[in-house]
């Protein structure tokens, strides 16, 4: 499927208070080997979420290095980075499209328990997630972008959140569920 239809459809699944002000963009850099590129999400034109292949394979590098210098074999290394890097929440672009056409197909329970962050978000951000349920919804521990998103529908719906999330309970559950492994940032 084209992005333009991937993304069409992905929007009419948007509750009505994000319909128009969450934003689902893709670009490929077709100079690039394999014409890699970039996913990112924004909210009334700001950018709130962005994962790439890019940025996960100059992740993956430098993780993979990292251990490689403390004196891992290459097999050993990538064996420890890719825990890391499932933590992290970057992801190929292959991977977020595969993951974003089969999410159509699925009922948002199985969204809200998808391995992808992206997904669980867009499971949140679905019209087919009511109000009542997510004024009980317990974001404690979700990746940074299901947060987000959280917090954005909430307000766009005016509702009061019975569990409040925290950025700072999210950061928690990441760090323990990294094994208290640190993700080198490659932001830069």
């Amino acid at each position: 499927m084209q992005w333009s239809q991937l993304r069409k459809q992905l929007g009419e699944r948007l509750a009505p208070g994000l319909s128009n002000r969450l934003d689902l963009n893709q670009t490929r850099y077709r100079h690039a080997h394999d014409q890699e590129g970039e996913f990112w999400m924004s909210f009334d034109k700001e950018r709130i979420f962005s994962a790439g292949s890019l940025t996960y394979l100059s992740m993956l590098t430098t993780t993979v290095r990292a251990a490689s210098d403390r004196g891992a074999s290459w097999g050993e290394a990538y064996g420890q980075a890719w825990p890391i890097m499932e933590a992290s929440g970057h992801m190929l672009l292959e991977k977020i499209n595969k993951d974003l056409l089969a999410s159509l197909s699925l009922a948002v329970e199985d969204m809200l328990v998808h391995a992808n962050p992206v997904i669980r978000a867009l499971a949140l951000a679905d019209k087919r997630f009511g109000k009542r349920r997510l004024a009980v919804f317990d974001a404690a521990g979700e990746h940074p972008l299901v947060l987000r998103v959280f917090q954005l529908r909430c307000q766009a719906e005016g509702v009061k959140p019975a569990i409040p999330a925290s950025d700072e309970a999210g950061k928690e559950a990441r760090v323990s569920r990294a094994s208290n492994v640190i993700v080198p940032d490659v932001s830069h």
